[in-house]
């Protein structure tokens, strides 16, 4: 075979190499391919859609919150005035209790007898007073009989908004704190009471 057949037959090997034939009937060409596929990517969670409350159930939730809340102010308010009546009936009974024991006690006391009651005035209690409470059109005139300069016009309004209030706010300022004075706060309390319903 001469120079020509040996390159014919060089260039027919090279055209086998290329066209990817192999001994064993495999191409390069499958196996490059075979290493360059991917394995399936595992599929993403999907994110949970937001549900948006249509407008009529938001008011219906709202009402509903609103009335809830209005309940609870009211209880509160009422909580409150009960509260402030309580303390009123137990302070006015105390007083009443109070003025019952002083004569008895001190009767027992001139008798000999021992007095089987407990309570009445501490030894810091301030001495007895009188209010002098009448309803002078819109407004209640308070004063402490003989004090003249304790003489106040209360509109009726704040006397009706809180009773108790009015009262213990008039003793503090002329006669002192409860813990000085006693329950004298209660006994006007009463009174104020009193004149409201005449």
């Amino acid at each position: 075979m001469g120079k020509k057949g040996k390159k014919n037959s060089k260039k027919a090997v090279l055209v086998k190499v290329a066209g990817g034939k192999t001994a064993a009937g495999k191409g390069i060409g499958a196996k490059a391919k075979a290493a360059t596929v991917k394995e399936p990517e595992a599929p993403k969670p999907e994110k949970p859609v937001k549900q948006e409350v249509p407008r009529a159930d938001l008011e219906t939730l709202r009402g509903a919150v609103k009335a809830a809340k209005d309940d609870l102010d009211k209880a509160q308010i009422e909580a409150k005035e009960l509260t402030e009546r309580a303390r009123n009936l137990v302070g006015g009974a105390k007083e009443t209790y109070r003025q019952a024991l002083a004569p008895y006690r001190e009767a027992c006391r001139q008798s000999g007898v021992p007095c089987e009651f407990e309570g009445g005035r501490s030894t810091n209690i301030s001495e007895k007073v009188t209010f002098l409470v009448e309803k002078t059109g819109d407004n209640v005139r308070i004063m402490i009989k003989d004090r003249p300069e304790t003489k106040e016009l209360i509109p009726l309004a704040v006397i009706r908004e809180s009773v108790g209030k009015a009262a213990y706010s008039y003793t503090e300022k002329h006669l002192g704190p409860k813990e000085e004075i006693g329950n004298k706060g209660g006994s006007l309390s009463n009174r104020l009471r009193a004149v409201l319903k005449a």
